[in-house]
């Protein structure tokens, strides 16, 4: 029986489990309320009615509709002189984000009912236009707080610097929650003219018109108001001393790291000054306070700074798998790499104020540890250091962090935890050392370590003897058995692999299953190849349902040309076979098969083999169809390529799907794709445009921006994302800008992401306030995210702050995490196996035990782009080079509203 799998689990390269949401799996049309094609007419109709009730309840009906009928419903509702009609309209209005709505509801800012005043501020926010929120100027004076706070809100939104003289005035507002939103709204524009009349407010009376000016002046990034806000850090607000540090360590004034150590050095906890009581107009603590101190001092990165932060790893427990004063430093240390260790570079990630830490005062932070580690340090320092020159992946501190281990300055454990994370084979021989340490903890370290250290595409035989040696020794633990296994398959050496052989056939469950995986770990020396795929074969046959996929998925890795034919034999004849296990281990072999009679430097095909897995196409029963048609995908050749080719021509739609996403391996074969892109079946559409995006030249361009428009969902978001992949390839930026950037007011979330993420990767830009106007009023998760990822690869300060204030502010955990830290760009491509399997988020369990044949996916990848679609008839895609990194699977398209 097959079990349960996490949301996330990665089989070793190829094969990739991913539990969805069970509600992603559900038909369609689950994802609204049906509606008759002759509901948008009577809807229509009824906003004309003479009976007021009736107008109401259509009013509450449009935002049922398609957008592009609720848009010319709202436009021509927007003036009826029912004001519950016009508030519903407005709501809708606001919902679907509608263009140049702003202008609509100007006249509304006028109007005696309260409620008009406030929606028309809300439709302004939404949807703003230069004219509209000039207009706004005039309601900062209401007499109703509500309504002056929401036009402070929806200028501050809107990002206009005409903006700013109507809010200054009002800095001085009876409301307190207006005199924030005021401030904040100044911070969110960035212009200098609002510097100093915030720093007046530093002082306010109300500790929330504190805190958001503090903010402020951190988003203004103005050396000016780093006075004040030393200041500020003596608050009797902590929510305010927080704001009021963070904001220091935005400007990096070095100035402030005096202090900012005061704040530091306070336990945590502790009575005084900076306790740990919360006090009742604050809902931060202590520890927020010193969490934010110890930020903001990674920021600055000045040489005071990192001397603050290495005293502070005195009182730091290296065995928490994340610290605040270990982040601080690999912060400062990254900063301190892109600087170069001047100003210049510091100035360029922070704005004119990060001038203030000069070039004399910064440390290379590198250097600094590596002497801390040279001294006599505490060990809670000493690991510290050790762990953070890991996490820096600094391999200049590998000769000091072994010495420091050796001469018992560094503990053991998590000596070898930073060797890990450092990733310089070179530390191999001193990790394999400890192997055998009586200190069961160090050992296992250690086995963890060595493993991480190792790359079997690199074969190292250094580790088999000592890992041997503990493998036969009857008194280690059967937990460090199985870690051992799982070393020697990570050495790719041949010697491993003979250790290895002899225990495929063990009696004991667990340890065979990570026999099998390390086996599949390396190919094999060309004299035990043989051995090692009969080994794999024959776990095929096995009744354990775990064996036989770990055996299909190591030989789909490792398999010689030779174990294609007999995958395929037993494929497509034997009836008793796994046919789902089969077709794994059968795809990644043909993916090695080449060299063979008839076969050419040019085309490195093996003809007959090609022919037979074609004629197997034919007769084959649904269960391997897909097998079949994906290993032609992946075998190497035109040979193969042009086989799926012609079978395109009269093939069923699901094997035409199938071959569509096959054709990514073969780009000689991009006109079969090009056909296939106008297919009757969107499943087929999107299948081939995908793959197109894959292997297409910049000839292939001009088919894609009609695509965009596209009814299916998935087939237009592929054709975002095919764009920006073939432009970024091709060089051609401003290609993917004239295709794309009109795609982002598209109606469907997946396609404003998708244009989004194809942007980045083709190095493309649009306009900037439109890309930060998605990050900021979106309403789906995936677009802002692809806003967040956009917006880091520009680097403008308009931008940073965007991204600053999201990190702040969004109320999604990821999506704030994502503005805070944006992902690195991934290195590198793997093939990956998915399988969509049902997950009940509700249960935190697995909804069913197995794929779900044709299951709609939306497949996220480590660049940001997601591949829409269908899934096979065994419930499993084939992405061919997906970037390194996470992979995840979203809701499917067609159930995002």
């Amino acid at each position: 029986m097959r079990r349960s799998v996490s949301p996330l689990r990665r089989l070793p390269q190829v094969l990739l489990v991913v539990a969805a949401s069970a509600a992603a799996l559900a038909p369609p049309g689950d994802a609204a309320a049906f509606l008759w094609p002759n509901v948008p007419e009577q809807i229509a109709r009824a906003l004309t009615s003479g009976d007021v009730s009736e107008r109401r309840l259509a009013a509450t009906r449009v935002g049922e509709l398609a957008p592009e009928t609720a848009i010319g419903l709202i436009q021509k509702g927007m003036s009826d002189p029912d004001v519950e009609v016009r508030l519903h309209l407005a709501g809708a209005a606001v919902r679907f984000r509608m263009p140049r709505a702003g202008d609509l509801v100007i006249e509304w800012l006028g109007e005696g009912d309260a409620r008009l005043r406030l929606a028309a501020c809300d439709v302004i926010r939404a949807a703003p236009t230069d004219r509209s929120v000039v207009a706004l100027g005039r309601v900062l004076g209401d007499p109703d707080p509500h309504v002056r706070l929401a036009a402070a809100a929806a200028m501050g939104a809107a990002g206009l610097p005409d903006a700013v003289s109507p809010l200054l005035g009002h800095l001085d507002d009876t409301a307190p929650e207006v005199r924030a939103e005021v401030a904040r709204a100044l911070g969110r524009i960035g212009d200098a003219r609002a510097v100093v009349p915030l720093i007046g407010k530093v002082q306010d009376s109300v500790p929330e018109v504190r805190r958001a000016t503090s903010r402020a002046l951190g988003e203004l990034g103005d050396a000016r108001a780093v006075s004040a806000l030393i200041l500020a850090l003596q608050d009797a607000s902590q929510d305010v001393r927080v704001e009021a540090v963070t904001a220091l360590g935005r400007l990096r004034s070095d100035e402030a790291t005096s202090a900012i150590a005061d704040l530091v050095a306070a336990s945590p906890g502790a009575a005084g000054a900076f306790g740990g009581a919360r006090p009742a107009d604050s809902s931060a603590s202590s520890n927020d306070v010193r969490e934010a101190a110890l930020r903001a001092l990674g920021r600055i990165g000045s040489d005071a700074a990192v001397k603050v932060l290495l005293a502070a790893l005195a009182k730091d427990d290296p065995a928490a798998p994340r610290s605040a004063v270990r982040d601080a430093l690999v912060s400062a240390g990254k900063l301190a790499a892109t600087s170069g260790g001047g100003a210049g570079g510091a100035a360029a990630a922070g704005g004119a104020a990060a001038a203030s830490a000069p070039a004399s005062q910064r440390i290379a932070v590198i250097p600094a540890l590596i002497a801390a580690l040279a001294a006599a340090p505490s060990g809670n320092t000493a690991a510290g250091a050790a762990l953070v020159l890991g996490e820096l992946k600094a391999r200049e501190g590998l000769p000091a962090l072994v010495r420091g281990m050796q001469r018992g300055v560094v503990p053991l454990r998590h000596g070898l935890r930073a060797l890990g994370a450092l990733g310089d084979p070179a530390a191999l021989p001193s990790v394999l050392e400890l192997l055998g340490d009586a200190d069961p903890s160090v050992r296992r370290e250690a086995i963890r370590t060595a493993t991480a250290l190792l790359d079997p595409a690199r074969p190292d035989g250094r580790a088999v003897d000592p890992a041997r040696a503990l493998l036969v020794d009857p008194a280690t633990p059967p937990d460090e058995k199985l870690a051992l296994i799982q070393l020697l398959g990570r050495t790719g050496s041949p010697r491993a692999q003979a250790v290895l052989l002899p225990l495929a056939k063990a009696r004991s469950a667990p340890l065979r299953l990570a026999v099998i995986e390390a086996l599949g770990a390396a190919r094999a020396a060309e004299k035990l190849g043989a051995a090692v795929d009969a080994a794999l074969l024959e776990a095929l046959d096995d009744e354990s349902a775990d064996v036989r996929l770990r055996a299909a998925v190591s030989l789909s890795r490792v398999a010689g040309p030779g174990s294609a034919r007999a995958l395929l034999q037993r494929l497509t004849v034997a009836a008793e076979q796994d046919r789902g296990a089969l077709g794994i281990a059968l795809s990644g072999a043909l993916s090695r098969a080449g060299d063979g009679k008839g076969a050419t430097e040019k085309d490195p095909s093996d003809p007959d083999l090609v022919r037979d897995v074609a004629a197997a196409v034919a007769s084959a029963p649904d269960a391997a169809r897909d097998a079949l048609l994906e290993g032609l995908g992946r075998m190497p050749g035109q040979a193969a390529g042009a086989a799926l080719a012609r079978m395109a021509a009269t093939a069923p739609i699901d094997d035409r799907r199938k071959i569509a996403e096959a054709l990514a391996g073969h780009p000689e074969a991009a006109a079969a794709l090009r056909k296939l892109a106008g297919d009757p079946d969107p499943g087929v559409r999107a299948s081939a445009i995908w793959s197109l995006g894959a292997v297409g030249a910049a000839d292939a361009l001009p088919l894609l921006p009609p695509l965009l428009r596209d009814p299916d969902a998935a087939v237009a978001g592929n054709a975002a994302g095919a764009i920006g992949r073939i432009a970024g390839r091709a060089g051609l930026p401003a290609r993917a800008s004239a295709a794309l950037c009109g795609a982002l007011s598209d109606a469907r979330p997946y396609v404003r992401a998708n244009a989004l993420a194809g942007l980045t990767v083709a190095r493309a830009r649009c306009d900037g306030a439109a890309v930060r106007d998605l990050l900021a009023r979106d309403p789906a998760e995936a677009v802002r995210l692809a806003a967040a990822d956009h917006l880091a690869q520009g680097g403008a300060d308009p931008d940073r702050r965007a991204l600053a204030r999201c990190a702040s502010e969004d109320r999604n955990a990821t999506v704030a995490a994502r503005c805070a830290s944006p992902a690195a760009p991934p290195s590198g491509a793997e093939d990956v196996v998915v399988f969509v399997v049902p997950f009940d988020a509700g249960r935190g369990d697995s909804a069913r035990d197995a794929p779900v044949p044709r299951a709609p996916f939306a497949l996220v990848r480590a660049d940001g782009l997601m591949r829409l679609g269908v899934a096979d008839r065994r419930g499993e895609l084939f992405e061919r080079g997906a970037p390194r990194g996470p992979l995840r699977l979203a809701v499917p398209a067609p159930l995002v509203k």
